[in-house]
Parts: C-alpha cells; structure tokens; sequence
C-alpha cells in the first residue's frame, strides 16, 4: 500500500508530528539551555543610548556590564565629546554628544573607586585574542587592567586570579590607545569555569573617581557549542524516495559578527565496537543536508569532507550560515544542518543515529554544555533515533448482551482497542459518534480495562477522568479522547455504560448507530480499514410468531409475544397439534409479524427440545440458542414460503430457511413435517423465529401425531447439467427406504424425452462409492428388477450415464426420467412410482457441480491438507448438537474453453454456524493444494448466512473445490 504521509514537528526532547520538512531558519538560542557567556555583552557601551554629555547610570540599565561600586551601584557613561567639549575629543568621539555618530564609552571609578566586569566561561589552556581601547582624563598615569578573576559575594572587591594585560603609557590626555596593539594571544592558567573579565583602574591621577575611560573591547573567546536537542525520536520518512527532512538543532554561543568569524565544525556518527542494534546505513535510512539560501544541499566529500567509506563511522563538516538579525553573544539555534530521513512500509525496528561533535583543540569552537560550564568535553552526544512510523491499530465496537435497544432505554458498548504492532503507537486518539442516543447527565459513564496480559488491571487515569466523556465524544477527525502513547501488542476495553435511546434522528430511522474511530496523528497506519468499528442496530420491536389459523382463540395461535403453549409463556400443552396424513406429513400455517417499521430477516428455527427466551418477563428477548436441538431422526422439518392456501400436500415454492417480512406486516410461512418410521408417538416441536437484525425473537409449541407405521420410498432428486459435443455425463439419484420395512423387488428405467440422438445408460452403483467404475452393475434402460434388499434407513444410488452426439450442436438438449417402481405385491399399503427428470444441454462452456460432505464430531482438523485429503461422501450425515461437518463444493470445467469468474455461492444451514479457522477453513483447493488467495480463488464469507468463492478462471477439465465449514448450534 501507498506510504501515508503524517505532519510532524520537532521538539528538544519529545517526538511530535508534522510535515516531511521540519527545518527552520535559525533563531535565537533558548534561554534556558545557554546560559554561560564567551564574549562581552555591550562590548561599546552603546546602550543604553545616552541624551546628555554623560551619565551615572544604576548598574541595571547598562546591558551586561556589573560593578564593584559601592551603593548605589553606578557605572558612568559619556557621550562624543562629553565633559570635555574640544574639537580633538570631538573627531576622536564622533561629534558633540548631540550628533547621530557620537561614540559612547565608560569611564571607571563613577563617584568611587571601582571596577567594571563581566561573568565568562573558560577552559584552562585555552588561547584567545584580546583588546581594549584606553584613554586618560585628568593624568597621564592613568592605567586600567584587566584580569581574570573572581567577584566577591558582596560585589564590592574581587580576587586577581590571572593578568591579562595593562593599558598602554600615554603622553597626553584624551586621546584612544589600544592596549594590545599587537594581537597577543593570552592564555587560560586558572581552572576551567565561570569567572569575570575585570577591568580595574590600577593607577590614576589625584582624584580615583575621575578618568580611566575604557571602549570597543575586543574578546575572542572560541564559540562553544551543544545540541539543542536532548537525544530524541525521529519519524521514518515513508516509502518513497522524498523522506522526511528534520533539523539536527545545536546551539552555538561566542564573539561572533561576520561569516569568517563562525568555525568549520566537525561532526560524527559513530557506534562503538560490538554494537548488535541495526546500524544506521548512509543512502539507504539518511542524507545530510545543509541548508543554503532556500535550497537544501547534500553534503559531499569535497566541499564537506562527507566521509562515509566506513560503515560504523561516517564524519562530516558543517559550517553555520551567519544571520547578521541575531545576537551570537547571547546564543543562537542553529537548524541549517538538516538530516533526510527514509522509510518504508513495513514495521522494523527503530535505528539510532549516535551523532557527536568531533572537535578537538585544533578546532574553532569547543563542545561543552551550554547550560553550566564545565571542563571542555571532546564529544557531546546526541542520539537521534529514527522511530518506526508504521502501525497497525484496530477498534471492535459492540453492544452489551445485557442492552436492549428499544427507545428510552438505557444501552452500554464496548470499544476493544488493540495496538496489533511490535512497536509503540503515538498520537493516539479514540472518538464515538453515535446516533439515536444520548449521554445522560449523571447516569452515562466511562470505564477501561487493560488487558494487555491478558488480566484486567487499571488504564491511566486521564482516560476516564470527568472530561474523557466529552473528549470521547467528537466527531473531527485527529480529535478525540487523547490516549496519548499506546505501547507494543496493548490491549484495552472501554465501555461506555448507559446511553439512552432515542428517535430524533431520521436519517438512521428506526435504528441506533454507533461507530468508534482509533487513530494515530503522529504515524502511519497500515491497515486503516480497521480503525473504524460501526454497530448500527435495529430498535427492538415486537416480532410474533403465531400458527395461522383464523378465529381460533389465542390458546391455539399463540398471538402476542412468547405466548408459547396453552399455559402462556411457560407451559408444556402444544397449541395446535395435526395428525399427518397417509404421507406421513402435516402442514402446519405460520404468521410472522412484523412490528418494526424497518424490514427484517427471520431466521426460522424447528427444534425438538425446549426453546426458550433469555429474559423470563417481557415482549422483547433474545433467544437461548443453545437450547435449540435441530431435528435428526424422526422427523424432517421444512420451511416454505406460502399462505395458508397453498400449505398443503403438493406445495411447489422453494425451501427456504430465513424470511424478509416488510414492514409492519405479516409474512406467512408454510412448515412441512414429515414423520418418519423412527417416530411412533406425538412429537413436540418447538417452532421460533429470530431477527438478523435485532437479535429478537418468538416461540411456540405444536406438535404432530404419525400414521402407524407404514412403508415409505423416496427417490432424489432432479438434476440439470451441460456436456460437450459428443461428450458425457453422469447423474447421480438417491433411492431412499424411509419405511418401516424392507423393500424388494423395485424396478428401475429409464424414459427420455427429445432424444435428440443422445445415449443414455442405467447403473447400479455396486460398490457403494457413490463414483461410476469399472465395478458397477449396468442395467437395462427398458427396466430392471433390482436385487437388492433396501432396508429401512438405507439406500441405493444408481447412476444415469449421458453421452451426447457427435453431431451435436450447441445449445442442443435432452431430457431424461428415471422411474422407480415400488413392488406392492402382497403389501398392506401401495406405494405409487416414483420419478426423477434431469436435464442435459450442449454447451461449450460445461460446469460440472458436485456437493459432497465430511463428518467431523470432534470440531478439530490438523490443517488445509487435512481438509482437503478427508475423505467426501454424498451420503447423508446425522450431527449431534456442538458436532461440525465440512462441506466441499466441487465445480470442473467439462469443455474446451477456459471459464472466467465462475461463483460458487452457498448458505449455512439453518441451525449451525459457521466452522473456521484461519488458514485452515474456509478455502479453495485444487490438485490436492490450498490455492485460496485475494484475487484469483478469493473467497467472501459473511460467516453467519452466505457464503461464495469467486473463481477468476477455471481452466478446460481443471477442478477446484470450496471448503467450509458448519457447527451444529
């Protein structure tokens, strides 16, 4: 399937959704994560900007700079030219103070003796350059100095832990002279960490307070450097070439104002020897970038010094791009690095990227952490994960058993929730949107299980806290009750408990809607069709069956619900009784009706033990299924569609076991017993009807008297089928005793009708294995008196072989009868003949169809070679209640030509259910193998009513058989 592609949005140190392009411009360093300082603030004294000649300004409003002077805390300031308004201080100045490029400097010692500093961070045998400019005020022995070293804590002395150096000598006052004119490097001698940069006026004329003016000092610190990010999560970049682009953020801090000033920085991305994790493999999971302009520019070789020759070490350069709009001094994002990262549509594991800087002392910046300083630290590590994006969430809404959907009343649900993947799912969220109910202040409420292993224990308690109702509750897609992160192969079970049912909503007349939604808005879903779970039940209504017999009082008819017998609901007289008739059959008139305004579908139900319903008041009730004990002797039990007009002997409408009764209307139903010799006394039988759609029902109790026992044959059946030209076929008929004695002497034939140049041969299926061989007993087409001796219960199968012409033409057919004459010599009761038809057509696309069945009680079969080794019969099957059988459709292409599309198209019987297991049952096979697949053999089972295989081609003479199977309820 197509890679479904999610937004995401990259945080320090939680993986969070986005686009596939999560890189930004970069931009000010968060606060919080740089706070040491490698270079004066305010290096100018440019701010504040003054309006006056000069001024003492308290110590706050002079950006970055502290002071030693007493209370009040003063650092004086002067503008241009100052107090000191001479033409040479003007030019030397920029101007009078008034003008727009007057120069601003400070001058030591503002009412006290004191110092001026700054807090910096330093690592020990660190180089850097340094500079300020100095000039004297009121004599020429004025010299400032500028150490490292420590404040005291009251911020009025400080500790000289190293010189740096002194101003230079000058011969006149009021004039600018730098005092490392040369670049001198100095050096760090004191211990790595935070300390002041302190400029101090350590020589001065009479008065300490005056003169001693310092400007544009110069620092140049190297810049340190830390990942921005705390090692972290990154989303897979889908299946195609495009991927996903995410910043790999770090933070850069130092004396930074041009390009050239900014270092080339060596990176890494190393896995220690004896890693066992999967790697991290350069092309194939990730690309690095750098962003230039707009654009995004692979790294190479040459212009980056891309190395990726070794697998388990790939290293790299990066320079940051300068962004003249933000201050490096105080500390800068920067996000131009930017890594692609690819993915696929598969769950794997997540790989981890271990990146690192690779700076040493060679290098023009020092890795360090940002946020407290430290001693210099060669590699600081991030490990960026590539987490898997694909998952598979799944949500199963139901309806309580203890619900009954009728209008006010109070119904719960369930919503089994399932993370059917081995890696964790994020962004998860779960909505229910319903209709024709409602949340009921006070009453409606939300529990949650979590059965992950396989015990009930508690879910987080955010999920059903007072605001998880309305959260769950939405319809907006990627909203919803937040579940936050949902860990590997979890399983949890909400239900919300009573919902009240209700009408207002006539788009879903007569029904209530439920449909739960999982989904993750951070991921990928693999298979989203089962994200989404509708319940959509019909409201209760009252469904009463009843025997049609009119003006008869209601201890006859059982009209109204679960009035079952004479007694009422609970009693044991059958309503109506029949005596069958000479054929041992009765019929007996049935009514549904319907009282839905929706259609419904009747499940009909004929059982020899009690049926019962699952509440013991009331109209509306589901039944007890496994009280329903299908007849298998005694008695045979169908169901035709017809009114009582045509219930009777001679009822030619099609068997059936389920019936459409539109709405609030009555269907009528014709249920056909036929005694058998096994039954010999009055027979209950309890009749019931369920609905498909709302799972309620009816019962009532007739029961039926048998004819003393009699003799009774019964041939089957009639058969239409295809052939060749000059081609053959074989029909198979079933010549049963259902009598109580046996049957001698019959005699078979054979009459054709439009022979039409077709040859047709009579055999006696000799060996009992229900095929036409070499073993079996040819007969006379004329007429044939059969040896054998059927004894009740038994049967006999002959066969009637169709061998069309050569001479054929398509479209060309014949019929054939086959005539079993009973002998009534010396027999108390005359059996009259009995008859089978069977059609035969020319046809050049000839499909054969043969149903056979395989009894297994035990309900357990191996595998799909099991079931498709077993061996099959056509030979009836008695199943006990909880017993299985498995049925086998075999279809074959008789003709010349392939056939397309050929549907085999079957239903469950009445009283069963359906028998499967994955892989196993339901399947297609063919040449002893398990061809079943999704679009060549593909099979659509509804596993309740309706099944079918859909066949894309059948080839000339080839087989192929549909597999299912059936419980006995």
């Amino acid at each position: 399937m197509m890679k479904q592609f999610l937004g995401h949005v990259l945080a320090s140190s939680l993986l969070l959704a986005g686009t596939a392009k999560v890189y930004a411009a970069d931009t000010a360093a968060d606060t919080t994560k740089v706070k040491i300082q490698r270079s004066f603030v305010n290096l100018s004294f440019n701010n504040p900007k003054l309006t006056s000649a000069y001024k003492q300004h308290p110590e706050a409003d002079v950006e970055g700079w502290k002071t030693t002077h007493p209370n009040p805390k003063l650092i004086e300031v002067w503008r241009g030219s100052g107090a000191n308004d001479t033409q040479a201080w003007r030019d030397a100045n920029g101007g009078a103070f008034s003008s727009a490029t007057a120069n601003q400097y400070a001058e030591l010692n503002a009412s006290a003796k004191s110092a001026l500093y700054q807090n910096v961070c330093l690592f020990k045998d660190e180089e850097f350059a340094w500079n300020f400019r100095h000039a004297a005020r009121s004599s020429t022995k004025e010299q400032t100095t500028f150490y490292i070293g420590k404040v005291s804590t009251d911020r009025f002395s400080f500790t000289q832990d190293q010189t740096i150096g002194t101003s230079q000598a000058v011969t006149q006052l009021f004039q600018w002279k730098d005092a490392n004119p040369n670049g001198t490097k100095a050096k760090v001698n004191v211990a790595s960490g935070i300390y002041q940069f302190i400029f101090d006026a350590t020589a001065f004329g009479t008065d300490a307070t005056l003169g001693n003016f310092i400007d544009d000092i110069t620092l140049n610190l190297r810049p340190a450097v830390e990942f921005s990010a705390a090692s972290g999560s990154f989303y897979e970049g889908g299946s195609g070439a495009a991927g996903k682009e995410y910043s790999v953020p770090f933070n850069i801090v130092g004396q930074i104002a041009s390009q050239s000033a900014l270092p080339i920085l060596q990176f890494k991305i190393e896995y220690p020897s004896g890693y066992a994790q999967t790697k991290a493999v350069y092309g194939t999971n990730y690309r690095l970038y750098k962003r230039v302009g707009g654009n995004l520019v692979e790294l190479t070789s040459a212009s980056d010094s891309l190395n990726i020759s070794n697998p388990d070490k790939v290293t790299f350069n990066y320079t940051p791009v300068y962004n003249s709009s933000l201050d490096y001094s105080k500390g800068v994002q920067v996000n131009d690095l930017v890594i692609k990262i690819f993915g696929n549509t598969q769950t794997n594991a997540d790989i981890t990227l271990p990146f690192s800087f690779a700076l040493d002392a060679n290098s023009g910046a020092i890795a360090t952490s940002l946020s407290a300083c430290g001693n210099v630290t060669a590699d600081v590590n991030f490990d960026l994960k590539i987490q898997e994006d694909d998952v598979d969430l799944s949500v199963v809404k139901s309806l309580t058993a203890e619900s009954v959907v009728l209008k006010d009343n109070l119904v719960s649900y369930t919503l089994d929730i399932a993370n059917n993947t081995n890696v964790q799912a994020d962004g998860v969220v779960l909505r229910d949107d319903f209709k024709n109910l409602l949340r009921v202040t006070g009453q409606t409420a939300l529990v949650c299980e979590d059965l992950t292993s396989g015990t009930s224990k508690a879910c987080p308690a955010a999920w059903t806290d007072s605001n998880a109702l309305t959260s769950l509750f939405t319809t907006t897609v990627g909203s919803g009750l937040s579940l936050g992160n949902i860990p590997a192969n979890a399983k949890y079970r909400f239900t919300v408990k009573n919902l009240k049912v209700t009408d207002t909503d006539t788009a879903n007349a007569g029904y209530v809607v439920n449909t739960a939604t999982i989904e993750t808005t951070k991921m990928n879903d693999l298979a989203p069709g089962n994200d989404i779970s509708t319940v959509k039940t019909l409201m209760a209504a009252k469904n009463d069956l009843s025997n049609n017999k009119a003006g008869a009082p209601v201890t006859e008819t059982g009209v109204g619900l679960f009035y079952s017998s004479k007694e009422g609901r609970t009693g044991v007289t059958p309503l109506l009784t029949q005596n069958a008739d000479s054929s041992q059959k009765a019929y007996f008139p049935l009514n549904i009706q319907n009282y839905s305004n929706l259609a419904q579908d009747y499940q009909l139900y004929a059982s020899s033990t009690a049926i019962v319903p699952t509440q013991s008041t009331g109209d509306y009730s589901t039944l007890v299924k496994s009280g329903i004990t299908p007849f298998t002797s005694g008695l045979k039990v169908e169901f035709y569609k017809a009114d009582i007009g045509q219930c009777k002997a001679g009822i030619s409408s099609q068997q059936i076991t389920q019936l459409n009764v539109a709405a609030n209307t009555t269907g009528q139903v014709c249920a056909v017993i036929t005694a058998y010799s096994s039954a010999v006394a009055k027979t209950n039988i309890w009749f019931a009807i369920e609905s498909l759609q709302s799972g309620l029902g009816d019962i009532i109790l007739d029961a039926i008297i048998p004819q003393p026992q009699k003799r009774s044959l019964e041939l089957s059946n009639d058969q239409t089928a295809q052939v060749s030209i000059g081609g053959s076929y074989v029909f198979l008929h079933r010549l049963t005793n259902y009598g109580v004695e046996n049957e001698t002497k019959v005699k078979v034939g054979l009459s054709s009708t439009n022979n039409n140049g077709f040859l047709y041969t009579l055999f006696l299926d000799q060996n009992g294995n229900n095929t036409l061989d070499a073993s079996d007993t040819l007969l006379s087409a004329a007429e044939t008196e059969l040896s054998n001796i059927i004894e009740p219960n038994k049967s006999v199968t002959l066969f009637i072989k169709v061998e069309a012409p050569a001479t054929a033409t398509n479209g060309m057919s014949s019929q054939v009868r086959l005539i079993a004459k009973p002998d009534n010599t010396g027999k108390a009761v005359t059996l009259a003949d009995l008859s089978n038809t069977d059609l035969i057509t020319v046809s050049p696309s000839q499909l054969q169809i043969l149903k056979s069945q395989f009894k297994v009680a035990s309900c357990i079969i191996a595998n799909a070679q099991s079931v498709i080794n077993s061996t099959y019969t056509v030979q009836n099957e008695s199943l006990k209640p909880s017993q299985c059988l498995i049925y086998r459709i075999m279809v074959k292409n008789s003709g010349s030509e392939t056939l397309s599309n050929v549907i085999i198209n079957d239903m469950y019987p009445a009283y069963t259910k359906q028998w499967a297991s994955a892989n196993i049952l339901p399947i297609v096979g063919s040449n002893g193998q398990n061809i079943t697949d999704s679009s060549n053999n593909k099979i659509e089972d509804d596993g309740a009513a309706k099944i079918r295989a859909i066949l894309k081609e059948l080839l000339p003479q080839q087989e192929k058989s549909l597999y299912f199977g059936i419980k006995m309820n």
